[in-house]
């Protein structure tokens, strides 16, 4: 605790330094664009994390210092439990005690240091925490009450409706708001009542709406937050916006945190920091201060950024600009590199003779005459910007390697590399570096080099590996290409990554093989389960149940199994669990990576499937659920009774 407050005492010291704005103006048009800013406790269900009125100024003052007050960070929104429990004498909500100086002296430092600040409530007697007063019955005071503090924002939840009469009580509230002649920006927070606030919260007054009822603190929320927001395109724009969560950045690396912000700012989404924890006192300055981000997020075309491309784990996501540019997203939510393979097609721009990229991460500009693919790592994204226009930049260039599913830890690897040169013109003097992975050697020469790569041309080259023992890692080579341009000498980098094999023994007799060792699982969501699903839950489909159970997977999902070619049969039934009622997924059967059996999409209230399928001479079985392209929100399927027969 200490050390906390010194930490905030330093960052006040160092932030106080900085000449103080003017009182910002209230937004003419309330959320006219979508806000950047800070909060606290989003989602927190019991008021766990507290904050105070040192705390709030300490984050301020950061704000200032840091330059993200300039960049565009401009609203610091108190979360849940900044008010008491019960109101005053009077009716009106108070602050908490944490809050000594009072709420307009609050108010007042927020401003003159060039701010916005916004209040949270809720359409019920009590707020989601259950422990501060709500605005139910008091819609006109509160906003009365918040005009008179100077407020510029408030978070409204929902959680205490009731009879679905939540978008009445929100229209209750933003009329008067209205009526207080102070524009104040109306957020619905619709956290645990799955209401689809975005069909109906423009219409009753707010700008910005969740649509994810859960905290997207840690990258798996965030991927599920992700998967909710296909489709909902058609309902972001100037005046109202959806919200996909906000961000918790101790819970995420580097890459992580690059991606979810890339991502965000394709669908024009606020990009509000959570400080509630801790570890997230001191903003992540370098990666929220990118302005190209920025810039992304709060261009309007007149088309919200969604999903061109979905192959599971990776997918592909665009957005247009309003200068004719357009952005494109290449996300790997997998646990390994992979190559993603996109075009500016993918991003619906004009056909050009060459187009200018930039890689808004990086700031890497290059020249392309169409393929824009390559390499991603896990949990991570490449962010594009093109313009269709040529440029004098050197050629962008990918460089990807082609790899089995899975390896197997004592048998020979062979796998290709290929620098493909995507600009108009050449590269020279490529020099590819190999770097083998713990526990492999290479049989040949693990470097080699080509004059030249013309435009639109492929060097391919081959290497075999085999572990020097028993290999026990996943396999993970990295790959380097060094290669000279007219504008310079570059370097492109990427990493062969597949899972390790490690293969038990196979099946000698006929069973199920939800009671049998698998090599390998992948998981959208939480584990591969066995005999139930999300935590425990029965496995049912159309409410029926097996009793001989079964494997509970969550697109997308890859079950894999060694039969070492001695089995003959595999057998099954699929369907979408009711843990998913909007669930949209397929099944797949696969035999060392050739598709054996398809379902097609299913929809939750699909008939279940019987598959029988052949898999003589088989040695890898790959049981897979993919998402039908849509995301994989809700996506719970199952495999059950999956016996093989040997």
């Amino acid at each position: 605790m200490r050390r906390l407050s010194v930490l905030l005492c330093a960052l006040f010291l160092v932030a106080t330094a900085v000449p103080a704005a003017a009182d910002p103006s209230p937004d003419p048009v309330p959320g006219e664009r979508p806000p950047l800013g800070i909060t606290w406790a989003t989602g927190s269900p019991y008021c766990v994390y507290q904050y105070s009125e040192d705390v709030v100024k300490a984050a301020v003052d950061q704000l200032v210092a840091s330059g993200l007050r300039d960049a565009g960070y401009e609203y610091v929104m108190l979360g849940d439990c900044w008010q008491a429990a019960q109101r005053d004498a009077e009716g009106r909500l108070t602050a908490r005690a944490s809050f000594p100086s009072g709420v307009p002296a609050l108010v007042d430092y927020v401003h003159s240091r060039g701010l916005k600040i916004g209040f949270y409530s809720g359409t019920g007697a009590k707020t989601c925490s259950g422990q501060a007063a709500g605005s139910l019955d008091h819609e006109d005071l509160d906003a009365q009450t918040f005009a008179a503090w100077g407020a510029d924002y408030l978070r409204y939840d929902t959680c205490y409706s009731v009879n679905g009469d939540a978008p009445a009580r929100v229209k209750k509230m933003a009329d008067a708001l209205k009526g207080t002649g102070r524009p104040i920006t109306l957020e619905v927070d619709d956290y645990d009542r799955n209401q689809s606030p975005w069909l109906w919260a423009r219409a009753a007054g707010a700008q910005v709406w969740r649509t994810y009822t859960n905290s997207t603190f840690n990258f798996g929320y965030s991927a599920g937050s992700l998967d909710r927001q296909y489709g909902l395109a058609g309902y972001t724009g100037p005046g109202g916006w959806n919200m996909p969560g906000s961000f918790t950045f101790s819970y995420l690396d580097t890459a992580e945190r690059q991606a979810k912000l890339g991502l965000w700012a394709v669908l024009n989404a606020p990009l509000v920091t959570d400080m509630a924890l801790a570890a997230d006192v001191t903003l992540p300055v370098a990666e929220l201060n990118n302005p190209d981000i920025i810039a992304v997020d709060r261009d309007w075309a007149g088309v919200g950024g969604h999903k061109v491309r979905d192959t599971g784990w990776t997918e592909v996501w665009t957005k247009p600009m309003s200068d004719g540019s357009a952005v494109l997203v290449l996300f790997n939510r997998g646990e390994l590199a992979a190559p993603i393979s996109t075009s500016v097609a993918d991003a619906g721009l004009p056909a050009a003779p060459g187009y200018r990229v930039r890689d808004l991460w990086t700031g890497d500009e290059t020249e392309t005459t169409g393929a824009l693919g390559g390499t991603v790592g896990r949990h991570a994204a490449t962010v594009l910007r093109v313009w269709p226009v040529s440029a004098a930049a050197a050629p962008r260039t990918s460089l990807t390697v082609e790899l089995p599913d899975s390896v197997p830890p004592s048998q020979p690897v062979t796998a290709t590399v290929r620098f493909t040169n995507t600009g108009s013109t050449p590269v020279t003097g490529a020099h590819l570096q190999l770097t083998a992975p713990a526990e492999w050697q290479f049989d040949g020469a693990a470097e080699a080099t080509t004059p030249a790569v013309e435009p639109g041309a492929t060097w391919a080259f081959p290497v075999t590996l085999h572990p020097v023992s028993t290999a026990t890692q996943p396999f993970k080579m990295p790959v380097s290409v060094a290669y000279a341009t007219a504008q310079g000498t570059r370097t492109t980098t990427a990493s062969a990554e597949a899972p390790l094999l490690l293969a038990p023994d196979q099946p000698s007799t006929n069973g199920l093989l939800n009671t049998q060792p698998w090599i390998s699982t992948e998981n959208g969501l939480g584990p591969v389960e066995r005999d139930s699903t999300d935590n425990g839950h029965p496995l049912t489909i159309n409410g029926k149940t097996d009793t001989h159970g079964g494997l509970g997977a969550h697109a997308p999902s890859v079950v894999r199994y060694y039969l070492g070619g001695k089995c003959r049969q595999f057998t099954a039934t699929v369907g979408v669990d009711d843990r998913g009622p909007d669930g949209t997924l397929g099944f797949r059967v696969l035999g060392d990576g050739v598709e054996l059996e398809a379902t097609g999409n299913m929809r939750h209230g699909d008939a279940a499937q019987h598959l029988v399928v052949p898999v003589t001479g088989v040695q890898v079985l790959a049981l897979a659920v993919d998402d039908a392209s849509d995301g994989s929100a809700c996506d719970w399927g199952d495999w059950l009774s999956p016996y093989i027969s040997c």
